[in-house]
């Protein structure tokens, strides 16, 4: 059957009022997209089933003491045959998922008379859209996911603080007996980093000449300009900018993983729309954090048009998630183009979120193509390696300290 539409169904979104309106329209504002690079990518077979297995060879379990092995004198070791070493792995399941929608529903005619640049600033808002779901699905499952957590509480030891740390802990859900209390600080964070190093045994990543390896830490501005304040770390940061270093330079103008080197094995990103919370439900024995939307919208029903503003509740939120990321944490795949068997056969499908533009001629609603929309798919799966080498962090958010001062 056609697809009839109606008037109330059709988006108004090319602008008209060019009497009082001079220029281009303003393309819609991009948020960053720090996780898009993050991880490694591949290719998710078809032909192998929905769901796949994959393993990870763990540390080889010594039959002796890694502290002080023990060694016999050889002219005694004849007849001997050592101590039992032995290897193991851990298996992970993992299934390719998918994501569809479609933009407004538009008609050619609007576009006729309507203000220049309309159709292809909407275009853009949708592409920026995609790219935003493609960024907060990879944040959500790597702090869901990963196989370590820590809160930060101030009363108490790292040990405490810290959960999970093996391959085995992937999915490691939040302590529920902690009651998170204080923000995040540079020194815990470089606390956590050392252990990510020593004890578990993460991978940094490359320089790619601008400096030393480092670990990854994303979060947003406030929490890392927090960390520039910090005392410490801005005597340090001015001390090499006086100094006439540009890794004091750098590092004093912008903490991010392109523009500033590391700095003591971290580099930062910024991500506009961390997870955030205020209150947790349940689930189980553990604390599950209830995330709440950085977006509310807004809707006018006049031009069946509709636009996103930040959340005040998220704006407010007392709680807030940073991520450390070692290398070599999860894969993510997109699927193999299959365009079916023998007669069986589809259309490619739209793998990495692109938009594509949709319209079918018929001999009823639309057997001029007047009416189309955009269609979007975004397929992947993640392909678990070292989920422990994330690190979702809890913080308090700190009040923003203004500067200023009655007088």
């Amino acid at each position: 059957m056609a697809d009839c539409l109606t008037p109330a169904s059709i988006s108004q979104i090319a602008k008209k009022d060019s009497n009082r309106l001079v220029g281009t329209v303003a393309k819609a504002l991009a948020a960053n997209s720090p996780y898009i690079g993050l991880l490694r990518g591949g290719t998710f077979e078809s032909g192998k089933g929905d769901t796949v297995v994959s393993s990870v060879e763990m540390q080889a379990a010594p039959g002796d003491s890694l502290a002080a092995p023990t060694f016999t004198d050889f002219t005694a070791i004849a007849g001997t045959n050592g101590t039992q070493e032995n290897t193991g792995k851990v298996d992970f399941s993992y299934k390719l998922q998918a994501k569809r929608g479609k933009g407004p529903k538009v008609k050619m005619q609007d576009g006729y008379g309507a203000f220049k640049s309309s159709y292809l600033t909407a275009e853009d808002a949708l592409k920026k859209l995609v790219t935003q779901y493609v960024n907060a699905d990879i944040q959500y499952n790597l702090v869901t996911s990963s196989a370590s957590k820590f809160q930060c509480v101030a009363a108490d030891s790292f040990t405490t603080l810290f959960q999970g740390g093996t391959e085995a802990n992937i999915g490691q859900a939040w302590n529920p007996a902690l009651v998170v209390d204080s923000p995040l600080s540079f020194k815990a964070l470089h606390a956590i980093a050392r252990y990510l190093k020593e004890a578990l045994f993460g991978e940094m990543f490359s320089a790619e000449g601008k400096g030393q390896q480092h670990f990854r830490f994303i979060g947003s501005s406030d929490i890392v300009e927090s960390f520039r304040n910090e005392t410490g770390v801005k005597e340090i940061g001015m001390a090499l900018t006086q100094g006439g270093y540009k890794l004091g330079e750098e590092m004093v103008s912008g903490y991010s993983f392109e523009t500033s080197p590391a700095y003591r094995g971290l580099a930062f990103g910024v991500t506009h729309r961390p997870l955030r919370f205020s209150a947790y439900g349940t689930g189980g024995a553990a604390a599950v954090p209830q995330w709440i939307n950085p977006v509310t919208v807004t809707t006018d029903g006049t031009t069946n048009t509709a636009y996103a503003t930040a959340n005040t509740s998220w704006l407010s939120a007392t709680y807030e998630i940073g991520v450390l990321v070692a290398d070599g944490t999860f894969e993510r795949q997109v699927p193999e183009r299959y365009a079916g068997e023998g007669t069986f056969k589809f259309a490619p499908q739209l793998h990495m979120g692109e938009l594509d533009w949709h319209y079918v001629k018929d001999n009823d609603c639309n057997a001029w193509g007047d009416y189309g929309f955009h269609k979007y798919q975004i397929t992947r799966a993640y392909k678990p390696l070292r989920p422990q080498h994330i690190i979702p962090i809890m913080f308090k958010r700190a009040t923003t300290d203004l500067g200023l001062t009655a007088i």
